[in-house]
């Protein structure tokens, strides 16, 4: 459940101000509206936008950094992206690093238009990163299998 008014957050990863419950309410109604409803942004962008936000808002008192990934995964799923789930952008957002990955939540946070740039681009790179890792097995099972 979303936390609740005066409820703290053990989330050590990101150190942005947190938002109050009654934000958090009102944009995790925002966005489940526009999941529900759909879009016509492409599904990276969408996926982009769901991780961010629940990163962002920060909507539990924990985990909330796996369950924006998840949660990312599941758009990308979803929306018919990576329709056999065997992207795993997770192993993307790792490998790019805590660093870059928190410079680019700093840029989805500030709203901006280069900073959202800045935040899908990240994401993007991380899905690509996946991809290549999924590739990799592939062909060490292929190489297997031979």
């Amino acid at each position: 459940r979303p936390r609740r008014a005066g409820e703290g957050v053990d989330e050590p990863l990101v150190e942005l101000e947190l938002p109050d419950a009654d934000e958090v309410s009102g944009r995790l109604e925002g966005l489940a509206e526009l999941i529900v409803a759909g879009s016509e942004a492409p599904a990276l962008v969408t996926a982009a936008v769901v991780h961010g936000e629940l990163l962002a808002l920060r909507p539990f008192t924990s985990c909330n950094g796996l369950v924006a990934r998840a949660a990312e995964r599941i758009v990308l799923i979803g929306s018919g992206l990576d329709p056999k789930a065997i992207c795993p952008a997770e192993v993307g957002h790792a490998e790019l690093g805590r660093a870059s990955y928190l410079a680019a939540l700093d840029g989805y946070v500030s709203g901006t238009p280069e900073g959202m740039a800045a935040w899908i681009a990240h994401c993007g790179r991380a899905v690509e990163l996946g991809v290549r890792e999924s590739t990799a097995v592939c062909e060490a099972l292929q190489r297997g299998a031979a």
